[in-house]
């Protein structure tokens, strides 16, 4: 994730970071694991952090992530109605 979208995190996801967060080489990103209590919590609590967070597992979380994702743009691709 982000330093923007870490900064944004409370509670056990803040302190997950804190405890396992490793900044990446170019220094952007951090790489950090938090607990999710289910998939669909997760993917909503992600979906609200954007593109300031990047799941990398659980796989079943990353698909979902990438479906809602699409789903989204191909909405929004064809303009106001």
């Amino acid at each position: 994730m982000s330093p923007r979208g870490a900064a944004r995190l409370t509670g056990a996801a803040a302190e997950a970071v804190a405890a396992t967060g490793r900044p990446e080489p170019a220094g952007d990103w951090i790489r950090a694991v938090l607990p999710i209590e289910t998939t669909e919590h997760a993917h909503g609590q992600f979906l609200g952090l954007g593109a300031e967070v990047e799941v990398l597992e659980p796989a079943e979380l990353r698909d979902r992530l990438r479906e809602t994702v699409r789903d989204l743009g191909a909405l929004y691709a064809t303009g106001a109605p």
